[in-house]
């Protein structure tokens, strides 16, 4: 066991590659809309943009959740939280 270099606390480890020499890793914010995936090198640590995924477009999402991706980096899937609700004045209750 050791540390991948370079790779610090604000990544999240995803899934290995289907190779075996890198991971896919996610970095993201805890109110974020969208999460920036790389793949990493586990040897030397460097870092290959992979994909933003989610939406930073204005909508009542709140955040996404941390991504899956695939091994051979083909498909990926993620959930979002998502706030609704309705306020109602109701008058002359007896």
């Amino acid at each position: 066991m050791r540390p991948i270099p370079g790779l610090d606390s604000k990544y999240r480890v995803i899934t290995w590659s289907a190779d075996g020499a890198s991971v896919f890793v996610a970095s993201s914010t805890r109110d974020a809309k969208t999460a920036d995936v790389y793949k990493v090198n586990v040897a030397t640590g460097e870092m290959e943009f992979w994909k933003t995924i989610g939406t930073a477009v204005r909508t009542n999402a709140q955040s996404i959740g941390l991504p899956e991706v695939t091994p051979d980096g083909k498909a990926y899937a993620y959930g979002y939280s998502y706030l609704t609700s309705e306020a109602y004045v109701v008058t002359g209750l007896k």
